[in-house]
């Protein structure tokens, strides 16, 4: 297993406004994925997917917002 850097909060283990712990790297960062690391096909590595109908971004399923294949 390898360390690499949280897409959805950007390695800050920070999650939005009032320093709440990132949920897809539990506040640390980094999460572990495979080696070596390979971006995730569905969100193409941003962790993040939008919904078009309401304009909002939500967690990839796929990799769970790390950005990362598991």
């Amino acid at each position: 297993m390898a360390m690499a850097k949280c897409a959805w909060c950007g390695g800050t283990g920070v999650d939005g406004p009032g320093g709440s712990p990132c949920d897809a790297c539990g506040g640390d960062g980094y999460v572990r994925v495979p080696d070596p690391p390979t971006p995730c096909g569905r969100c193409k590595g941003t962790g993040r997917v939008r919904n078009e109908v309401t304009e909002e971004e939500s967690p990839c399923a796929g990799c769970k917002g790390s950005g990362w294949a598991r």
